[in-house]
């Protein structure tokens, strides 16, 4: 957990542990059985984001497969789906990154998965992650229309017009109503976005 809060700190320290061998050491943790190890190695890899080193590394077919299926193992591995939607959500706004991303094979799925899972914080993360993808326009813009996120967000925020109908109808506790608003309020962004 040390390592994940260093990670974060700042340009030289991520350097330091990237000089260290950090990369191949950290994607181990990933798939450690411990629970805690796991989800540190996740946290940390994603708080190198933006080194060049970590971007190239994402961008690579085979390691960019990886973190989109730590994405989808939300029910299993909560903490390190929400670690890995959160990496891809803070690397889009790279132009390479971000044509990568698209070109992956479980892209659409990823997407339609995670706006639809009922977790605030991975829809606010994977909203996000939407938002600057269209917002780097032309083949971006293209592949997030083919997921259908549009219509989804026009959907999602009719959805929710009565705060108090929606917190009892859909089970939605007291302390998650910050997290709703910012995700209706992203779900509003790519809407008008994609108009």
């Amino acid at each position: 957990m040390s390592l994940t809060n260093l990670a974060g700190f700042d340009n030289e320290t991520k350097s330091r542990i990237i000089a260290q061998k950090g990369l191949p050491t950290l994607s181990y943790a990933m798939f450690s059985e411990h629970e805690m190890v796991r989800q540190a190695g996740t946290e940390a890899m994603c708080n190198l984001v933006p080194h060049p080193e970590m971007m190239e590394y994402l961008t690579k077919e085979d390691n960019l497969r990886i973190w989109i299926a730590f994405t989808l193992d939300y029910e299993a591995n909560f903490a390190c789906a929400r670690a890995a939607i959160g990496c891809l959500a803070m690397a889009a706004p790279d132009p390479e990154f971000a044509k990568a991303l698209i070109k992956s094979p479980n892209f659409s799925e990823m997407i339609r998965s995670l706006m639809e899972c009922g977790q605030l914080e991975l829809m606010h993360r994977v909203l996000a992650m939407i938002a600057t993808l269209i917002e780097h326009g032309g083949e971006c813009r293209d592949a997030v229309v083919a997921t259908g996120a549009g219509p989804f967000c026009d959907a999602y925020v009719a959805s929710y017009q009565d705060e108090k109908k929606t917190m009892k109808d859909f089970n939605i506790k007291p302390e998650e109503r910050g997290s709703l608003a910012a995700t209706l309020s992203l779900a509003k962004e790519v809407a008008k976005l994609l108009r």
